[in-house]
């Protein structure tokens, strides 16, 4: 009787136990993937989430629009108006230290539910070397077609060797990479995290979060209607737009910032040097 009534005892205490695991189990994956899948049973949209993703872009901004008068105000205004890039490595310098903490704080110091991991499959990273030669083709076209037409250098583009090689290592390894840490990485995994829904144009099939994110990528680039024509200004917005969803995809898709980066990267990279290759040609 001992043997017969302590099987059953002993089965379910095992079944029991295999159902804990497998909960255990399946909460360790579902943490290490909700970086880049949302859960479907999330609203499609909440306004907190959104809320919240605003006030960390703006506080996150608010150290880089600090950074950058400081920078300002120890190096003058000339140096802005001449080599605006050394002003701008400071900035981008604030975003990232501010766009770490947040992830730092949110993730508990698990920096890879946040991106920073290889890709799931280098083909996403093939891609944005194409994409990039693309991406910097079109800025190149949209931000200096008045200097193609007439045959004019654009302006900041100074042949003196710590110019190109500044500028174009801000351009080519540094600003991409912070913004994409932040916009990518720490903003649109955010609202992955906390939201369902998706936004779907014939094959294109992205999280809204990538869509609400395009947005303040945009917002953060209006200082150019200060700098910039309008006709310009209103270019960049728009591509802005339309490289944030693609930046957006290739996040969502590989599980890591890289192709991101190396296609911001890339695309910023080919157009600082077709505008110093004009400079060249025609000063």
């Amino acid at each position: 009787r001992d043997n017969l009534f302590a099987t059953p005892v002993r089965t379910n205490s095992q079944q029991c136990m295999d159902r804990a695991l497998r909960s255990l189990a399946g909460q360790f994956q579902g943490s290490s993937m909700s970086a880049m899948q949302s859960d479907s049973s999330l609203p499609a949209l909440r306004l907190w989430p959104i809320l919240a993703a605003i006030g960390i872009f703006v506080s996150v901004m608010a150290v880089d629009g600090i950074c950058s008068l400081v920078a300002i105000r120890s190096m003058g205004q000339a140096t802005f108006a001449t080599t605006p890039w050394k002003i701008l490595y400071f900035a981008h310098t604030g975003m990232l230290v501010g766009s770490l903490v947040w992830i730092a704080f949110l993730s508990r110091g698990h920096f890879r539910q946040f991106g920073f991991k290889a890709p799931a499959n280098s083909r996403y990273v093939r891609v944005a070397l194409l994409f990039g030669v693309g991406i910097g083709i079109v800025m190149t076209i949209a931000d200096y077609w008045h200097n193609l037409v007439v045959k004019a250098p654009p302006e900041h583009f100074q042949l003196s060797l710590s110019n190109v090689v500044g500028l174009l290592s801000f351009e080519g390894l540094y600003a991409g990479t912070v913004e994409e840490i932040l916009f990518r990485g720490l903003l649109v995994t955010f609202l992955l995290r906390r939201m369902s829904g998706r936004v779907r144009v014939g094959r294109f099939d992205l999280h809204v979060a990538g869509l609400i994110v395009a947005v303040l990528f945009c917002l953060a680039h209006l200082g150019s209607f200060w700098t910039e024509s309008v006709a310009a200004a209103a270019a960049q917005q728009a591509y802005a737009f339309i490289w944030a969803l693609i930046y957006a995809y290739w996040y969502e898709r590989s599980g890591s910032l890289l192709p991101s980066i190396v296609g911001h990267n890339l695309g910023n990279l080919l157009e600082d040097v077709f505008a110093f290759l004009m400079a060249w040609r025609w000063s």
